[in-house]
């Protein structure tokens, strides 16, 4: 698993009829800065357009393992689930998997320069 950067946007416009939509509200996700850059400066660009906010969103993306560093399965019932937890950390967080033998996994992997609190 890994950290995505995207951005979120929101671009309003004063009447649907002045849109290239036909509504008022368009919000679009973008996976680049550049991508952001080129909807900025078509939205200032616009004069009917009155507002387009925008924010960086982290997500973490990949697939969870499937088991634990032992080997076991993480599915069935109780006694064999995996618990999750979060422990927060400046490069974002990490998805903490932890087994029911006491092997516990770090998503992302936690590397220098992280300060993972752990729990």
């Amino acid at each position: 698993m890994e950290w995505r950067t995207r951005w979120h946007i929101t671009v309003r416009w004063d009447r649907a009829d002045n849109s290239p939509a036909g509504v008022t509200v368009v919000e679009r996700v973008v996976d680049s800065a550049a991508e952001l850059r080129r909807l900025v400066d078509r939205a200032r660009a616009d004069p009917h357009v009155v507002a387009f906010p925008y924010r960086k969103v982290c997500e973490l993306v990949g697939e969870e393992p499937d088991r634990c560093g032992a080997g076991h399965i993480y599915a069935g019932g109780s006694a064999t689930r995996r618990m999750r937890d979060w422990w927060p950390c400046r490069c974002g967080g990490h998805l903490v998997i932890r087994c029911r033998c006491g092997d516990v996994r770090a998503e992302p992997v936690i590397a220098d320069g992280c300060d993972a609190r752990r729990r």
